[in-house]
């Protein structure tokens, strides 16, 4: 029995000093936290915990039993039961007596801690699930100032604890998963400080996560009216390493919070003499920081900190985790200075966590890819944090050509991206920019000089390889669609087989790692290079005719996401025909109990021809721990059964069919408007060939993610093994659990040694990361630059993104997660956290999209553009601040998304039109 569990049994009380007064589980979060610091010898006003043990007393009632065990069902999103059953059992705790034993330990406590017999006190409840690094709880339960006397205290403990079930605190535990009856409640009762002043010290910026900044927020008065929000209060910000104030910002504090000398408090008025002072000096901001860091240090994460100062001198009364900060990236830079790091996810638009093999993978190809290309090998190019991989885009902000044209480069694929770093060039740019004495210069041409030679001897044939075909694009008749396709097709598919060539798991897990330059060897993009030029010629040659360059990238019938929708209505087609298996998709059958069905084998052996083509892509396939669409096909049999009842036989053709006819016709339009003046038929010929070159070739611009999907399940299947493998020799208990090893310990692993991992506790971490929203730019200060995108006139709370796809649609709105989970019915707008080709099954019924990530050439954009749907990407939160049912509107032309009253009518949407129309 540990020593804790000793200290519980019939404990009732124990001080910041016992033995124990560290446990949560006896103590809570906040009882727990101030132990150590009392322990740090830290100033913390005197006082003492009572105990989870007396809770437990307390509710040790059948009645409450059962009260809390019906929380299990309640939904976090259902206020008004939430609100019933909360207050029925904060009835029932706060009409129980509280037992004479824990009474008798109250009192005696007051009396060994009272300096006098009017000491006043305050009484903090302190909950075993609160501030955690994961969850703070902060300002879920109850808090009371100046409370005098041993039986007021008592009262006010019993009412801590009931306050164990506000709303707000069942709302918060059931969104994280946090069982009710797994929760207790200890009570933290402190000497009051009647502080003249008060307030909160970050040790990191909350606002921005920069680890070398503190912030404090400090007024007049009793620290809770800061704390909850009521009352304004000075802000400070200091660079914690250098201890310059960076800036401080006054308030109008326009009143206080004091304590009253019969107990209680009473919130006055300010003079206007008092609104307008510097409530803290510099000695004291300085105290300040200092205390923070040696909390910080003690705790080993940024700290949430309360603090009161009376008669100059500064007392801690709380200390919690930041859990709002993104984690820092990960390995931290060698040097001592400023990196920058873009998020590899956004500008893949899957910014989805990724389990702890896959981020070891793919910072393996990032270094190997950087390395190949004559950068050096001594450079940590990737690293991760909150379960992403980031890029370091230092060494290229150095460079003043490409820092100027950085921003503008990952605008195409990340708008948030660009911002983010335009954002610290403006703040922080000439920490990139080097100054050379002339001594230094020239000792460093040869160092430079013998670079640039490493680089262009080992990049060279790689960029001139994959450049090969670009003049040739605009020469003679193009090349057909299946050339492009077999050529990225090969290649992927050779790669793989390389991989799956091994005889044992152990060589094909080594094939992975050891064949990723192998991967950086791209067939020619040429033409695909030369398709986007075209594209930019065209929209120079033509600025007035925006709306048909767009259509002339629409309608191809052999355009690989096309390709995938057509084969999908394909199959709606043959289970049409067939009712027994229409009705068996409706009712989300599987292809084994599809196939006993009359005309079933029809509609497997349709089925399987489609997997042929395209079972070796997933949904989120840059995260390769998940399943293929062949391994887990539901994804696309929901699909399919979500189409049956919209629509008509054949119809999917004659809808491209349709817009292919549209974009020849753009195509004729743009060559007349060009053809005119004495260089007309120079000009219109011109137009003729560009148009040609970019309609032939952007329409492969999905053949190079087929072919990289082929490389990606060799990588899947590859790993998958080595999984089975280890449960076999009974190193894991499930195959899956492979994917939260790091490489080395895999290999580690495979060569027969045991693996000491905390898997679970790797899993949690996982899901924590989940449910981050990753910044699309970190630095290795923790910062955040801001990465929202610039609107003018934007509606009111309108959500603001990318516009990659015009036109303007209002309807319900379907939030999906997981698509291998959740399908959209016809009309519905889809609501996404990304968009690669695993989601495009969703894109048949929906009636636009919204997605949080992305740029103009992300997977999502490009199929709203083919079908015609109004889409805006890069859309912050969509999925947390729109609900399933809302009723928006997005308007594909200005990038925003608004979310109605449900009376609000439609016609609003005509008037919309027209005026974008006449601005476009």
């Amino acid at each position: 029995m540990s020593e804790s569990e000793d200290i519980q049994t019939g404990t009732y009380v124990v001080g910041f000093d016992d033995a124990g007064a560290t446990d949560s589980a006896l103590v809570g979060g906040k009882g727990a936290n101030l132990a150590r610091l009392v322990g740090a010898d830290l100033p913390v006003p005197a006082g003492f915990c009572v105990t989870t043990a007396a809770y437990e007393a307390l509710v040790d009632d059948s009645a409450i039993e059962d009260a809390i065990n019906e929380l299990a069902a309640l939904e976090p999103t259902d206020t008004a039961a939430i609100a019933d059953a909360g207050a029925t059992l904060r009835t029932r705790i706060e009409d129980c007596d509280v037992p004479e034993e824990v009474q008798d330990a109250i009192e005696a406590a007051v009396d060994e801690t009272a300096s006098d017999p009017e000491q006043a006190y305050a009484v903090r409840s302190s909950a075993t699930a609160e501030d955690l690094p994961e969850a703070s709880f902060a300002g879920q339960q109850e808090t009371f100032l100046n409370v005098r006397g041993a039986d007021e205290i008592v009262d006010r403990v019993r009412a801590c604890m009931g306050s164990l079930f506000t709303d707000r605190a069942i709302a918060y535990r059931a969104r994280n998963d946090i069982p009710h009856e797994d929760v207790a409640l200890a009570v933290v009762v402190q000497r009051m400080v009647s502080s003249d002043v008060s307030g909160i010290l970050f040790t990191a910026d909350p606002m921005t996560g920069n680890r070398h900044v503190s912030v404090i927020e400090g007024g007049l008065g009793l620290g809770e009216a800061f704390v909850s929000g009521e009352m304004a209060a000075d802000t400070v910000r200091v660079d914690t390493r250098t201890k310059e104030i960076l800036n401080y910002d006054v308030s109008d504090q326009q009143r206080a919070i004091r304590p009253l000398p019969e107990g209680g408090t009473e919130t006055i008025d300010l003079t206007s003499a008092e609104r307008t002072i510097y409530v803290l000096s510099d000695e004291q901001v300085l105290n300040l920081v200092e205390l923070g860091t040696q909390i910080e240090a003690i705790f080993e994460r940024p700290q949430d900190i309360e603090w009161c100062i009376t008669d100059d001198e500064i007392y801690v009364v709380q200390a919690r985790p930041i859990t709002s900060l993104f984690p820092v990236p990960s390995p931290e830079p060698s040097d001592d200075r400023l990196h920058v790091y873009v998020s590899m996810g956004h500008i893949q638009a899957f910014a989805e966590a990724m389990p702890p093999l896959v981020r070891d993978l793919w910072m393996s190809f990032i270094q190997t890819m950087y390395v190949e290309f004559g950068f050096g090998a001594d450079t940590q190019w990737a690293v991760e944090a909150g379960g992403r991989v980031y890029i370091d885009m230092t060494t290229q902000l150095r460079i003043s050509s490409v820092r100027d044209r950085l921003p503008d480069q990952l605008e195409a694929t990340s708008e948030p991206a660009s911002a983010g770093v335009e954002d610290i060039l403006r703040r922080r740019g000439d920490e990139f920019r080097k100054k050379r004495s002339i001594g230094k210069t020239i000792t460093a041409v040869p160092r430079l000089a013998a670079a640039a030679w490493t680089g262009a001897r080992t990049g060279y044939p790689l960029v001139s390889a994959m450049l090969d075909g670009f003049v040739g694009s605009f020469i003679g008749e193009p090349a057909p669609p299946e050339h492009e396709k077999a050529k990225w097709v090969d290649w992927g598919q050779n790669i793989a087989e390389q991989v799956r060539a091994p005889d044992t798991p152990e060589e094909r897990a080594h094939a992975v790692f050891n064949q990723l330059d192998e991967v950086i060897q791209l067939p020619s993009v040429g033409p695909l290079l030369a398709a986007f030029t075209a594209g930019s010629r065209l929209e120079r040659l033509c600025p007035e005719a925006q709306e048909d360059i767009n259509a002339i990238g629409r309608g191809f019938p052999d355009e690989l996401v096309t390709q995938i929708n057509l084969g999908l209505g394909d199959l709606a087609d043959v289970a049409r025909a067939r009712p027994e298996v229409a009705n068996a998709l409706r009712q989300n059958a599987s292809l084994e109990e599809i196939a006993s069905l009359e005309g079933g084998e029809d509609f497997v052996t349709a089925f399987e021809e489609y997997l042929d083509e395209f079972g070796h892509r997933a949904t989120g396939e840059m995260d390769i721990s998940r399943p293929r669409w062949r391994e887990d096909p539901a994804v696309l049999l929901e699909a399919v059964g979500a189409t049956l009842d919209h629509g008509q036989t054949g119809e999917h053709h004659e809808h491209i069919l349709r817009i292919e006819r549209d974009a020849l016709e753009a195509a004729e339009r743009l060559e007349q408007r060009a053809d005119h003046g004495l260089f007309g038929p120079v000009r219109r010929r011109l137009v003729h060939r560009l148009i040609r070159t970019y309609r032939a070739y952007i329409q492969t611009r999905e053949y190079p993610k087929q072919g990289l999907g082929h490389i990606f399940t060799a990588w899947h299947e590859a790993l998958r093994d080595t999984g089975e493998l280890l449960v076999t020799e009974g190193l894991l208990d499930r195959s899956e659990d492979v994917w939260f090893l790091r490489k080395d310990e895999l290999f580690t692993a495979l060569d027969g040694d045991s693996i000491d991992v905390d898997i679970e506790a790797r899993r949690a971490e996982f899901e924590r990361h989940t449910a981050l929203d990753a910044p699309p730019v970190l630095t290795s200060e923790g910062e955040a630059p801001n990465a929202d995108i610039e609107r003018e006139d934007v509606p009111e709370d309108a959500l603001v993104g990318t516009d990659v796809s015009g036109g303007v649609v209002e309807g319900p709105a379907r939030v999906v997660h997981d698509p291998a989970e959740e399908t959209i019915e016809t009309g519905e707008i889809l609501i996404a956290p990304s968009s690669d080709p695993g989601w495009t099954p969703l894109f048949l019924n929906a009636a636009g999209i919204v997605v949080e990530v992305g740029g103009r050439l992300s997977h999502g954009a490009l199929v709203a553009r083919e079908y015609g749907l109004p889409g805006v990407v890069s859309v912050t939160e969509a999925t947390q601040r729109i609900e399933t049912g809302d009723h928006i509107r997005v308007n594909g032309n200005r990038g925003t998304v608004e979310l109605l009253d449900r009376s609000e009518q439609s016609a609003a949407v005509d008037d919309l039109e027209g005026s974008d129309e006449e601005g476009s």
